[in-house]
């Protein structure tokens, strides 16, 4: 007796083959890992960080974070409003968060940024 082999059996078993493959990664379990819920409380809110002048090495005033930005690959990134703020939302920028720093309790610090430079870079527009 000769079998042959049909092709839409063999699609079939391959289809089910994905199916079972998909289903286990979509069943799969997320490891969750607990946190040290002191040292998280050492950390900022993100409203906290808006709240805060962003200011220089200098300590020259520069703007305040307008908003923060999770890139899926790239980063966190803080959107910052330069310029006159009181008046004007500012022109927006986006600077690496991990450029900030967080050590003054009054003010966030950029080293090494002016208003000037900042405003030489290109706008920052939501969505594109």
């Amino acid at each position: 007796m000769t079998y042959s082999r049909c092709p839409a059996t063999s699609l079939g078993v391959a289809l089910f083959v994905l199916c079972l493959s998909m289903s286990a990664a979509v069943t799969q379990e997320v490891d969750l890992v607990p946190v040290e819920n002191k040292a998280l409380a050492r950390g900022y809110s993100a409203e906290a960080l808006k709240a805060k002048l962003v200011i220089n090495d200098k300590r020259e005033t520069i703007g305040h974070i307008n908003d923060f930005i999770f890139g899926r690959d790239e980063g966190v990134f803080a959107v910052l409003a330069v310029g006159d703020f009181v008046a004007q939302p500012g022109h927006l920028v986006a600077v690496p968060f991990r450029s900030l720093k967080l050590d003054d309790p009054n003010f966030i610090v950029l080293p090494g940024a002016s208003r000037g430079a900042l405003q030489k870079l290109p706008i920052f527009i939501y969505g594109h």
